[in-house]
């Protein structure tokens, strides 16, 4: 079984018999895509972006938001996955967070990765935690290293 199915399968999971609003499957290839595109040599080492922004629209959040931190999960473990079989590094752990963009219509979304440094990503982790523990719902807790 291919990392993808095994994502889909575990997508599949989180969700039961709710239908999804949009193509998960679809969202992991557009991060894989982004990974990259945005993959760097850093000192001669292949550096995959450890950001990854998941924009959706404004309609499917209450529906999302509680689903946030299991899908940032397994997102970030599909990244990493694919990392791995290119012999990519990261600067730290993925962070898979999302965010509402209003432009956006129901059903769709965007990724975004970005490149940053282990201290503005430790940052950003700290940043999602203090969102979480502020009682908000959007965003991805820290995953296990």
């Amino acid at each position: 079984m291919n990392f993808l199915n095994i994502f889909e399968d575990r997508i599949a999971g989180i969700f039961g018999a709710a239908q999804a609003p949009f193509s998960f499957k679809k969202l992991a290839k557009q991060a894989a895509r982004e990974m990259e595109d945005q993959t760097l040599v850093i000192n001669g080492v292949d550096t995959a972006p450890a950001l990854y922004t998941v924009l959706i629209a404004a309609d499917d959040d209450p529906f999302l938001a509680p689903f946030y931190p299991q899908l940032a999960r397994e997102v970030a473990e599909f990244v990493k996955a694919q990392a791995e079989k290119k012999h990519y590094r990261f600067a730290g752990a993925p962070l898979v967070r999302f965010m509402i963009d209003p432009s956006l219509k129901a059903g769709k979304f965007s990724v975004f990765a970005e490149n940053v440094d282990a201290p503005t990503l430790a940052r950003l982790y700290e940043e999602e935690r203090a969102f979480l523990h502020g009682g908000k719902q959007a965003g991805a807790p820290m995953p296990a290293a």
